[in-house]
């Protein structure tokens, strides 16, 4: 029954539904990048939940490269089913001509379903439209036009969710050790997201003196012209270490400068030397 929710949380997300003319059948389809190939095993995990809703369904033919998308799409497709229907309009609660991403979904229903089977829509969402925010460490999931259930369903978890606008799109974000409690990306199955989440929580992080090799590496690659972008996931893979953007941008050499330059005070006037023998001005 929990996959039944996590399969919803996918259907309010990124993937995609259709409805047979008639409107009494639909069908569902999901398209992952094939960036990683961890997709390849989450996008079977979701096609299996399908299939144990007795809908037939399988891989389709892969999306190749395009200008846009380098990498081309992993693609699966289910059979026109009464199911996805009933599962469009009855628990959504959308007509079959209005879309998730810009109808809001009427579920407040789901309010009141067991614990666990909140977590799974929740997981739902974030599989398909979640996102790891290594430099805020949180995880946000876009939520338009439903901010409100979720961050509802948030609370009745006993998590507490922010919400804030990203270009014009509605994200609703929790902090990286609160994801980690709901394991909030899918735990039956190996993902990226889900192994940065885990590396981010688990990195060291420094708030005082640098130990020696930190500056050193850092200072070597600043030199070598590597953004700090870079620099921050290098240390987060390589050394299991989070440093923020702010403190690696302190320490670019011209900001070092900067500081060395302010650390050592004013500096006090030298007035020119002249040739000996040579009069004062005026």
């Amino acid at each position: 029954m929990n996959l039944m929710y996590y399969l919803l949380g996918w259907m309010v997300g990124d993937a995609s539904k259709s409805f047979y003319k008639s409107h009494t059948l639909a069908r569902f389809e999901l398209q992952l990048s094939r960036k990683h190939m961890q997709n390849l095993r989450l996008g079977n995990f979701v096609i299996d939940s399908i299939s144990n809703l007795g809908v037939p369904c399988g891989r389709i033919k892969d999306s190749p490269p395009r200008s846009r998308d380098k990498f081309g799409q992993y693609r699966w497709m289910s059979y026109f089913s009464e199911t996805f229907a009933w599962l469009y309009t009855s628990c959504l609660g959308l007509k079959p001509d209005e879309l998730t991403s810009y109808a809001p979904v009427k579920m407040d229903w789901l309010l009141t379903a067991p614990r666990e089977a909140r977590i799974w829509f929740l997981r739902g969402i974030a599989d398909s439209d979640g996102t790891v925010n290594v430099r805020n460490r949180t995880v946000d999931l876009v939520s338009e036009p439903n901010s409100g259930l979720l961050v509802a369903l948030f609370h009745s978890v006993g998590i507490s969710a922010g919400t804030w606008v990203s270009k014009g799109v509605g994200v609703v974000s929790i902090p990286v050790p609160r994801a980690m409690e709901l394991s909030i990306f899918n735990p039956k199955v190996e993902t990226h997201r889900g192994k940065l989440l885990r590396r981010l929580a688990n990195a060291k992080t420094y708030q005082g003196r640098w130990p020696a090799w930190l500056h050193c590496k850092v200072t070597r690659l600043l030199l070598q012209g590597e953004s700090v972008t870079h620099i921050r996931d290098r240390l987060l893979w390589e050394d299991n270490t989070y440093v923020t953007l702010r403190t690696l941008g302190l320490r670019t050499p011209k900001k070092e400068s900067q500081r060395r330059d302010s650390d050592a005070g004013p500096r006090a006037y030298e007035a020119p030397k002249l040739p000996v023998g040579s009069a004062l001005p005026g």
